[in-house]
């Protein structure tokens, strides 16, 4: 097995259990009260808000056949691949206003910044960048692999149930349509950082299994007490 589909592996097992969880399924079929929705809707905000900083980082540690992919990803996330792009943070931000969360604005740039600052800050588990990378890059993707799944499926949740028009659900309409083919790209790149750093099979997987180690995605997603408390959800 290569390790790119040991990965995609645990890709689909976490997409799969996303979808299935009951947090989701209230929010699909309308069951959960509106701050849920608002809740949901600034985590995503929260975990997506610092993209493009991190695709930067993996520029820097990205293999040379790598390179190119993830440069178009990070000019895509800065909205200037393409003459009518948008920034993806500015898309999140029109999320945000969409949803009339706006005058949180100020609390949630805050807590992306804190974010970020923790980031780096917090001691590192990996002896090298070599490790470090690996494990940014698996935990980066994931959300990659889980947006061509299920962002379709987000869209039209919030669109019905929490009432969001399309011109605040571009986000993620543009990942329905585009990370299919990075969820492709992104496993062919670590692929690629595999070989190109010389890593032995058990390394690379106790690296991805220590990355991966929880369900990122309703971790992120759903980990919304003490946001909802803090900005009196609850």
């Amino acid at each position: 097995m290569s390790i790119s589909a040991y990965v995609e592996g645990i890709y689909q097992n976490q997409t799969t259990a996303f979808l299935e969880c009951d947090a989701f399924l209230k929010l699909e079929n309308g069951l959960s009260d509106p701050a849920a929705y608002d809740a949901f809707i600034c985590n995503v905000y929260q975990t997506h808000q610092n993209s493009p900083k991190y695709f930067s980082f993996l520029m820097c540690v990205a293999p040379p056949k790598a390179t190119e992919r993830i440069k178009h990803n990070l000019l895509e996330e800065l909205g200037v691949d393409e003459e009518d792009g948008y920034a993806h943070p500015d898309l999140l931000e029109a999320l945000i206003h969409g949803a009339g969360l706006a005058h949180h604005m100020f609390f949630l740039r805050s807590a992306a910044q804190s974010s970020m600052r923790e980031t780096i800050c917090d001691p590192l588990l990996y002896a090298s960048l070599r490790e470090l990378g690996l494990a940014a890059m698996v935990e980066v993707f994931s959300f990659e692999y889980m947006l061509a799944h299920a962002s379709t499926r987000i869209a039209n949740m919030l669109a019905s149930h929490r009432g969001l028009g399309e011109e605040s659900l571009i986000w993620f309409r543009h990942h329905s349509e585009v990370d299919i083919a990075h969820a492709q790209e992104a496993l062919l790149t670590i692929d690629d950082t595999y070989a190109y750093y010389d890593f032995d099979e058990e390394e690379a997987k106790d690296i991805i299994d220590m990355a991966l180690r929880e369900n990122v995605f309703i971790k992120r997603y759903f980990d919304t007490f003490a946001l909802a408390q803090s900005m009196e959800f609850l």
